[in-house]
């Protein structure tokens, strides 16, 4: 899978100025002494509709029991009509379309959706019914405003965004199955490991004893009546019914603890490049993961919760399907590979295996609250992956800038909750890590900005509004021009000398029919306003010109605008064809 990166070009000429307002290219350069936390949040009613008629005000949010003041607030709904509504006609062509106009021209993609599915763990059991009914779905129609992928945990099957129906086909039957545990190893083993190898845990340790003595020298098969084949016992140098000497079993345990631990540090690794390659497209952006669930030992928990915060930051909605269906814990034990016959054993393996279970299901909530977007499990896979292919039909982006916090690198509990909520559910993510270290202010600018100008979503924190206008310069190419006007009342301008000073920096980029980033440039806006002037400069606001030198074809505008102290953003888009 390729990288994405954010590249931001700088323009020929060097700036304008009109008296009191300057304008100059630069590279990134905010001051941010502190990370916005993004938190993604889905109000129900009891029907399990999303209720879109919150405003900011109605919101509270707590930081360890600590109310925290919201820097920013976001509304976001379906940016399109429904999935499987009819497709749109397309529109007349137009020359000098403005970019305020959505809809400019259906060849722009306006909708990616990442089906991911999870061959690191999911058995031919589950993999077979659910990769049918993505088939089904994807068969009822890809839109002409969508682009879909197709990925996998491993990622040994990359199919990039496309609305070629038959390489998804073709890709999806390459999906394989993953490998079952060794014998005498449950398919909990890696948790079990986990607690002896990092927490010492003698039952575990146990557990994992009593599963080898009785599965390796029951002597018969207890489902079939025939005797073990020598095969099924791995030579571990002893007798039959012999107890399973401390240092094998501890080695079976170091062993899957090292396999266990490689493999999902591999697969967080490669969803997150998924979430990053989500974030880089102009529009809106939907994971599915479909899995069994995944248990994550404690040291990677921040690995997965990156992964949340990058959607969350960047608008992309995860969405997960439990592979298992409604899933309930075999009482026998697990009897067709474990062959257990000790009936405490096997009330003790299903004990452990609920747990296991339970734990799985848990990452698969977290990511799913934790962006926006919903976990099921339901056993008929075809109308979740309906259900889930269309974004909920509101979602509201709430960011605060924790106070005084350390970096101790710290799970931070947060909770939403809103007033007048009787009757409502609210979804939202559990938390946050702290940082372990400071990250540097720069760093942190190039990396905010960037998530914000591959986002579509329409902040208004700094209210911004484009036009857009390009003439003709040789058969299929043009000049464009971008023009940017700037609200700038809710600029926070403090008194230098005898100017009121404010500082801000305007993005704008443009993107392809496909979705790929094309060219941008990046300004700094400087205010030196006198008093006298102020209230009238005030209402007019600034209008800041981009120009591009492009070829025909459609593109996608995206503007951002961020005050110097990156307290508050804003951002637009627009649509134009160049014929």
């Amino acid at each position: 899978m390729r990288s994405w990166t954010l590249v931001l070009l700088v323009a020929a000429f060097g700036g304008q100025t009109t008296g009191e307002v300057t304008t100059r290219e630069e590279k990134p350069n905010f001051q941010s002494s502190v990370t916005l936390v993004r938190v993604p949040v889905v109000v129900r009613d009891k029907q399990g509709h999303a209720v879109g008629t919150f405003h900011k005000e109605d919101f509270q949010l707590t930081d360890g029991g600590r109310p925290q003041y919201l820097s920013q607030f976001a509304i976001e709904g379906s940016a399109v009509p429904k999935r499987f509504a009819p497709p749109l006609e397309a529109p007349a062509e137009q020359v000098g379309v403005d970019a305020a106009k959505p809809n400019a021209s259906k060849a722009v993609p306006t909708r990616f959706i990442a089906y991911v599915f999870d061959d690191v763990h999911l058995t031919m059991e589950e993999l077979a019914p659910t990769r049918a009914a993505l088939l089904k779905h994807l068969e009822q129609g890809i839109r002409p405003q969508d682009r879909v992928a197709l990925l996998t945990l491993s990622g040994k099957v990359p199919i990039e965004f496309t609305s070629d129906l038959a390489k998804i086909r073709a890709a999806l039957m390459k999906i394989m199955p993953a490998p079952m545990p060794a014998a005498c190893q449950p398919t909990f083993i890696v948790q079990l490991a986990d607690e002896w190898v990092n927490h010492d845990d003698k039952f575990a340790l146990d557990l994992q004893k009593a599963i080898v003595r009785d599965c390796l020298y029951a002597g018969t098969d207890p489902d079939t009546g025939k005797v073990l084949p020598p095969s099924f016992r791995p030579a571990l140098g002893q007798q039959d019914h012999a107890p399973a000497r401390p240092s094998i079993v501890t080695g079976i345990l170091h062993e899957a603890y090292t396999k266990g631990i490689t493999e999902t540090i591999d697969y967080l690794r490669n969803f997150q490049n998924v979430v990053r390659l989500l974030a880089s497209m102009p529009g809106d952006r939907n994971l599915i993961l479909v899995s069994p669930g995944m248990y994550i030992p404690n040291d990677l928990q921040k690995d997965l919760a990156e992964s949340i915060d990058i959607a969350a930051r960047s608008g992309v909605i995860i969405d997960t399907l439990d592979a298992r269906g409604v899933y309930t814990v075999d009482p026998t034990g697990d009897s067709d590979r474990l062959h257990l016959k000790s009936p405490g054993l096997v009330q003790d393996v299903v004990h452990y295996d609920y747990l296991n279970s339970s734990i799985k299901s848990t990452a698969l909530l977290d990511l799913a609250h934790g962006t926006g977007g919903a976990a099921v499990s339901q056993n008929d896979f075809l109308p979740e992956f309906n259900r889930l292919a269309d974004p909920p039909e509101c979602v509201y982006y709430l960011g605060f800038y924790p106070q005084d916090i350390k970096q101790d690198g710290k799970f931070h509990q947060i909770k939403v909750t809103v007033t007048n909520g009787k009757g409502l559910s609210v979804q939202a993510r559990r938390g946050y890590w702290a940082p372990s270290r400071e990250e540097d202010a720069a760093a942190t600018s190039t990396r905010e900005i960037g998530e914000a100008v591959f986002s579509r979503d329409e902040m208004r924190g700094l209210p911004i509004a484009i036009h857009s206008e390009f003439f003709k310069t040789a058969a299929g190419a043009a000049n464009l021009t971008v023009t940017a006007h700037l609200d700038i009342r809710q600029i926070a301008l403090h008194k230098e000398d005898d100017r009121n000073r404010g500082d801000m920096t305007l993005v704008c980029a443009l993107f392809d029919g496909d979705g790929n980033y094309v060219q941008g440039t990046q300004k700094a806006i400087e205010l030196r306003v006198k008093d006298e002037n102020l209230d009238w400069r005030r209402a007019q606001g600034v209008n800041v010109a981009t120009d591009f030198g492009v070829k025909s074809g459609a593109y996608m505008i995206r503007a951002v605008v961020r005050d110097a102290k990156g307290r508050e953003m804003g951002a637009a888009n627009g649509t134009v064809e160049i014929p």
